[in-house]
């Protein structure tokens, strides 16, 4: 089931247009960090969740364009206007549902004094992964079925409740990419800016773990000076460009491959009766 969708995933980041999202959050991170490294943290902040907010203009483009097969930037535009809020609105819906059950499962908890911090991590964990896997096809169902809000998060809760291991598919095989994709960078990364750390070649590996883990943003900016700010930058953009890119392709395409699996049909006991009448038990 994996093969079919990653195959048709590759083929169809040959469109340009397809690879849009990828690069407004590539120069999105890169901004973010750029600012953050170089003491505009607030600015950074506030940018950063303007373009959390912006971003579903971009999904919807590319959503629309493998909707309808056509792969131009006059349809990535019309597509991004029309389907904005319809993917914007579900995901909002689906954080205020996690955020909801966290507050009203938590306080039996705040009552009862055993407000544990990794209870809490435990509690938060467990009400997300279940609101994701529900919604995980939400914005898909909205461009391609055109439907309101709350249908398409019950049609993407019907998707899930009989396809859960294409979502899973699509959750390990992204987390594989994840892992190559940042495997591969992390290690340009490190062979660009390896003079910047030649104090630290000869420890340890768990000593130079917790010698970084105590670093502040003025210790990275020390260490890694202008030049390394704009390697790391750019590294994490281009990261992200190949990554949410490929997600995002690859997650409609998984949800192609959900809609294939047939609903289960329930069984009906009963009879006719001598006129033709069915009679359920």
């Amino acid at each position: 089931m994996a093969g079919r969708p990653f195959a048709d995933t590759i083929s169809l980041l040959s469109k340009p247009v397809l690879w849009l999202p990828g690069l407004y959050a590539g120069a999105l991170a890169t901004a973010f960090i750029w600012l953050a490294f170089s003491g505009g943290e607030f600015i950074a902040g506030k940018m950063l969740f303007l373009g959390a907010v912006i971003f579903p203009f971009f999904v919807a483009g590319a959503l629309g364009c493998m909707k309808s097969g056509e792969y131009t930037i006059s349809l990535f535009g019309r597509s991004a206007a029309r389907f904005f809020f319809p993917i914007l609105l579900p995901a909002v819906i689906a954080g205020a549902i996690i955020i909801l059950l966290l507050i009203l499962c938590s306080i039996p908890f705040a009552i009862s004094g055993h407000s544990d911090p990794s209870m809490i991590a435990g509690l938060f964990i467990g009400i997300t992964i279940p609101v994701f896997i529900f919604a995980f096809f939400a914005d898909n169902v909205a461009v391609s079925e055109g439907l309101a809000v709350f249908t398409s998060l019950k049609q993407s809760m019907m998707l899930a409740s009989r396809s859960i291991f294409t979502i899973i598919t699509c959750i390990v095989v992204s987390l594989i990419s994840v892992g190559v994709v940042g495997t591969i960078l992390a290690t340009v990364w490190g062979m660009i800016l390896s003079d910047k750390f030649t104090e630290y070649i000869n420890l340890g590996a768990a000593e130079q773990q917790k010698i970084f883990a105590g670093f502040s943003l003025s210790d990275w900016q020390r260490i890694l000076g202008y030049d390394g700010l704009v390697v790391t930058a750019v590294t994490i953009g281009v990261s992200l460009i190949i990554l949410v890119s490929f997600f995002i392709v690859y997650k409609h395409q998984c949800y192609l491959s959900a809609l294939s699996v047939p609903t289960p049909v329930m069984p009906q006991t009963g009879e006719y009766d001598e006129k033709g009448r069915w009679y359920k038990y």
